[in-house]
């Protein structure tokens, strides 16, 4: 199967990016809005793949892109969402999510948030490893850092984190916090350590990110605030990874399980092992394929069947909550030969986008 993505090499999720880097370059066309214009045509894209060569059997979108191609409603190849961090402005993606014959959500608790908005197609994948980084590394080998980190911090989302990233630096052995790693470089960072403490954003706690199956597939203890995702993707509390429940209590739990190795290895094992196994980025593509194979090509997106009007709107809210100034009064302009009411329904919204560009026209 080949996959047309759309996407932004300027802006990306880093989940979207590795799921991306799984992908064999020969399967897929690349559709980047870091070039094309925000709105620009998805038959002009699809023609001039199609002149090329290089016809996608299926376009995946990854959501929060600086752009949307317009006329997805007709396009005459399956389309796929990759929504990842659905609890950002939810209200907004259940409505783009409408465009799109399928979505893929990254929040197992998101599913039915889709399904009660009217969308029959869709499907929960997990943040998950790069296979080709962990090899399994020995959960009872010398590991010079008790405790291992890579991530942002010092952002309001993170203040939880970064007030116990304080307190751990302080008091054990740990990697440089503040060094940025790249992926191959984050693995090597949790293969030499024996712990790996999770906090996640302020916004979504139980949110079980990326670093929690690097931690795992490396082989480190992983410590992540309680309720967690991972228990609906079936691990399992004091098995697979510890849990804690207030941040006062971390690094007693720390200190308990650095004197405790064979309990330690035990449970970083037995994370380790159900991780590889089942929650890797070439497992994630294995489930879109078996999707939208299974689908059998069947357009189902809601929007398909909505008045121009309707789709005009979806497109300017879109636009503006991007910033897109440009693109939503183009939008608009299009949204006035709807007709007198589409006129007033989107005034509103076209304001807003006219007074952001005129502002930055002026900084």
């Amino acid at each position: 199967m080949k996959y047309g993505l759309i996407y932004d090499s300027t802006y990306c999720h880093i989940t979207c990016q590795y799921l991306r880097d799984c992908i064999p370059n020969g399967d897929c066309v690349r559709f980047d809005f870091g070039i094309l214009k925000s709105n620009a045509e998805m038959k002009q894209l699809l023609e001039t793949a199609a002149q090329q060569g290089d016809m996608p059997d299926v376009l995946l979108f990854e959501v929060c892109c600086p752009g949307l191609p317009r006329g997805l409603t007709n396009a005459p190849i399956p389309t796929a969402c990759l929504d990842v961090d659905t609890f950002g402005w939810t209200d907004f993606r259940l409505k783009w999510a409408m465009l799109f014959d399928c979505v893929f959500t990254w929040h197992p608790s998101c599913v039915p948030l889709f399904q009660d908005a009217g969308h029959p197609n869709v499907h929960a994948l997990p943040h998950a490893v790069d296979a080709r980084f962990y090899s399994g590394a020995d959960a009872q080998a010398e590991r010079p850092y008790e405790i291992g980190f890579v991530g942002n911090f010092g952002l309001p989302q993170y203040i939880i984190r970064d007030r116990v990233n304080l307190v751990l630096v302080r008091r054990f052995r740990t990697n440089d916090f503040q060094k940025r790693y790249t992926k191959e470089e984050t693995a090597k960072v949790y293969e030499r350590s024996k712990i790996v403490v999770n906090v996640s954003r302020s916004e979504f706690p139980s949110e079980a990110n990326m670093r929690c199956y690097e931690a795992m597939a490396a082989g480190a203890l992983l410590m992540t605030e309680m309720p967690t995702e991972l228990t609906e993707w079936g691990f399992r509390e004091g098995e697979h990874f510890v849990g804690w429940r207030s941040e006062e209590e971390i690094p007693r739990l720390v200190q308990e399980f650095l004197q405790n190795d064979g309990v330690r290895a035990k449970i970083a094992q037995a994370g380790q092992v159900r991780t590889l196994e089942g929650f890797t980025f070439q497992k994630c593509m294995e489930t879109i394929n078996r999707v939208m194979a299974g689908n059998h090509e069947r357009l189902l997106a809601p929007a398909r069947h909505w008045s121009d009007e309707a789709i005009h709107l979806l497109y300017l809210n879109y636009y503006h909550r991007f910033q897109l100034s440009g693109a939503a009064l183009a939008e608009f302009r299009l949204l006035r030969k709807a007709g007198t009411r589409a006129y007033w329904k989107g005034l509103p919204t076209a304001l807003k986008s006219l007074r952001h560009a005129m502002k930055s026209s002026l900084m």
